[in-house]
């Protein structure tokens, strides 16, 4: 009797401990994989259809709560996890956030887009919410210079987040970039934070060499100053929609568009791409200048050269096209 009930006891210890071992000890996978949950849809069902995580499972109200539509989100499941700890994570609810990032995008259907493709959100959802008139109200904004609102970067959200939860995290992130001293800085040219955002793409889609942005806006901001036409080529390239074009040619001018700033004075509606952060403390800490003009350098560097009159522009002109006739 005793020698029967040792080898029970001995029994049930061992199972014990096998059960330990696999449930708290043992990693269920060497490899880190992204679980995500829509409803009581899985991503992955191969991976927690493994025995040691249903019997985890089983310990946890994680088949009431995904039947209940409680546990959608996207979640880290790290190389090393144990079942135990897979199943608490997904029970609990603990999902982790995802990456948003929209770097180099010039429409705000580009900047939906580039969201779209690490949320659960699809970017006409992700559009609507941008373009709602309450959150244009609330942003001060309209659909031409909404686009200001979104500073590029890589924001870390939960997967699920809803559109327009996501809209207001991106106002928040925008007010707190625009902090008293960007607005006072702003406020000293005679523009607003909207405008600021404006002039920055012009200066940005002018060169892609950033020391000079600071240089180009100043320029575009004289032009402002003295009443000038902006005739800014890039505004051009947006009113047409080809952001392919090489040169501008002078049929390209009759464009009907308020982007085209070789017919409308002042700056365009909105801007004509997303712009950077440091552009914009380009822009905000650039030293003045006399210039207004601008040509491409002949040798084909990406800088420009500047100038202050129209006689010293049309001879920088006439370099580079000179060039650019010998390159064809």
């Amino acid at each position: 009797m005793l020698i029967a009930l040792g080898v029970l006891l001995a029994v049930g210890a061992g199972v014990g401990a096998y059960v330990w071992y696999v449930l708290r000890v043992k990693p269920v996978t060497a490899e880190t994989h992204w679980l995500y949950i829509v409803g009581d849809s899985v991503s992955n069902p191969e991976l927690l259809a493994a025995d040691e995580i249903q019997w985890a499972m089983k310990l946890t109200e994680y088949d009431e709560r995904l039947h209940q539509g409680k546990l959608e989100g996207a979640y880290k499941l790290v190389g090393g996890m144990t079942a135990t700890q897979v199943a608490r994570k997904l029970a609990l609810h603990q999902q982790d956030p995802v990456r948003v990032t929209f770097n180099n995008a010039r429409l705000k259907e580009q900047v939906a887009g580039k969201m779209a493709r690490t949320l659960m959100a699809d970017s006409v959802a992700i559009l609507k919410a941008m373009l709602d008139p309450a959150f244009l109200a609330e942003a001060k904004v309209d659909a031409a210079n909404v686009a200001s609102i979104f500073l590029p970067d890589t924001y870390e959200v939960y997967w699920n987040i809803k559109p327009e939860e996501l809209m207001q995290r991106m106002l928040r992130e925008y007010n707190r970039f625009w902090n008293e001293k960007r607005q006072q800085q702003a406020k000293a040219l005679n523009l607003s934070p909207r405008e600021v955002s404006i002039l920055a793409s012009i200066a940005e889609e002018e060169t892609t060499n950033r020391q000079e942005r600071g240089t180009v806006a100043r320029l575009y901001w004289n032009r402002l100053q003295q009443g000038m036409l902006l005739q800014a080529d890039p505004t051009i390239k947006f009113a047409l929609g080809d952001f392919a074009l090489k040169r501008i040619l002078l049929r390209h001018l009759t464009v009907d568009s308020p982007y085209n700033t070789y017919r409308y004075a002042g700056l365009p509606p909105g801007p004509i791409r997303v712009v950077e952060k440091a552009t914009i403390d380009t822009i905000l800490n650039s030293r003045p200048n006399n210039y207004l003009y601008m040509c491409a350098k002949p040798d084909f560097s990406g800088r420009h050269n500047f100038a202050t009159s129209l006689a010293e522009h049309l001879r920088n002109a006439d370099a580079y096209h000179q060039a650019l006739n010998a390159r064809k």
